[in-house]
Formats: C-alpha cells, structure tokens, sequence
C-alpha cells in the first residue's frame, strides 16, 4: 500500500511540474539564408573613377593603331567598357573625333557598338528612329534613341516583330549638343559616353517601356552620375 502511494505521489509531482514550466509561444521563423545585401564598388584609374553598382562589370578597352604599316589593337586606360548581361555602357575620356563637324558625327560615337551598328549599317549617316532626352547629370542629359517598323529604310534596319526597340543611348551637352563633349571649346580632346545592346538583331533588342530597360538605363546613369574625370 505504502508502495502504491509513493507511486501515486511521484507521478503527481512530475505532473505539475511539467505544468509549472509551460511551452514556449511560437515565434517567427528564422531565415537561414537572407537576401544579399546589394554592394557598391569603385573603378579607379588614372584617368577616371566611378563607382559600379553590384552586378556590373567595368574593363579597361582596347583601341586600334597603326605601326610600322601593322594595324593592331592595344591598351586603352582612358576608356572603358561596363557591362551587365547584354547592356554596354562605354566611357572614354579622351576621345578624338577627326571629322571636323563640332559634336562629332554619329558614327564617330556608335561605330563599333553592336546595336547601333545593326540598325544604322551605312557610314556616316545620321541614327534612324526616334530620340527622347532624359535627365542624366548636371548640364549632360542622356538622348535614348528608339527604332521601329515605320522607320524601315535603306540604312536603318529595323524589328520585324512589330515592336519598338531602344538601340543605343548617348550623353550630350545641353547647351552645345553632339556626341562629344568637349572640355574646352575649340579643341578636339573631348569625353564620349553611349549605352548600347550587345546583339545585332534589332527583334532581340530591348521593348521601348519595358523594366528590364528602365532598370538597366537607370543604372547606367546612376554609374555616369558618379564619374569623375581626372584628366582633362
């Protein structure tokens, strides 16, 4: 008897003491893997410094030159090509236009850029399509240029899938216009800065409108934004 009774007694203090420590309330649950946190890095040369938002690649470009009747491609320290994905954003800060024509010609500016070379494949001519200007930084708006099936001609190629495309982008001078611009007036020594599309389909080209776009020009101006030019 005595032995059921301490039984009894036992199993009634294990009882209330697990009534005495209740559960715990249920809480968020934790994320073991968090979203990255976006980083910022600086691009920095001799000539130039910028800063890239992540995702973004910058890589020093080449030009072309001439030696001893060769023709090759070499270093290029003043410009620079940035890219992500299909997008090319170019800066060159000693750019030497040779045609004489104040602000450049277009071809001077886009020749070599994938998308511009698709829809304007006659040289020089003037680009095809339509342009709209958007704030870029201080007096330097950004011009985006736009090509569709109405503008179909012997030297614009055009999309065949009824849509309109952006092709290329370029900085300008607010006040002086053209594709250079200059540091100082009369001289030839200038900065040129495009954006274009590394395809030479025009129907795989951005839609006019379209957020990937809108995301990828906003970047783009945001990287020209923080350029700051060393030499002059």
């Amino acid at each position: 008897m005595k032995k059921l009774l301490f039984i009894i007694f036992g199993l009634s203090f294990l009882a209330a003491a697990c009534n005495s420590n209740p559960k715990p309330a249920a809480t968020s649950p934790v994320v073991s893997n968090p979203s990255p946190v976006l980083q910022k890095q600086v691009f920095e040369n001799d000539f130039m410094k910028f800063v890239i938002p992540n995702g973004w690649i910058a890589t020093e470009a080449t030009k072309q030159v001439r030696a001893n009747g060769i023709s090759k491609k070499v270093p290029n320290p003043a410009a620079v090509n940035i890219t992500k994905g299909n997008y090319i954003l170019y800066i060159n800060t000693q750019a030497q236009q040779a045609s004489g024509v104040e602000g450049g010609r277009f071809a001077e500016a886009a020749m070599g850029a994938p998308s511009a070379d698709a829809v304007v494949p006659v040289e020089p001519s003037p680009p095809c399509g339509t342009a709209e200007t958007n704030a870029a930084f201080a007096n330097h708006p950004r011009v985006d240029l736009f090509v569709s099936a109405k503008d179909k001609s012997d030297f614009c190629n055009v999309p065949s899938n009824g849509k309109t495309v952006w092709y290329f982008s370029y900085i300008t001078d607010q006040k002086a216009g053209g594709y250079f611009n200059y540091y100082v007036k009369n001289q030839a020594k200038a900065f040129v800065i495009t954006m274009a599309y590394n395809s030479k389909n025009p129907n795989n080209f951005p839609e006019k409108g379209s957020s990937d776009l809108k995301e990828a020009l906003n970047e783009m101006t945001g990287i020209v934004k923080s350029l700051e030019i060393k030499q002059k």
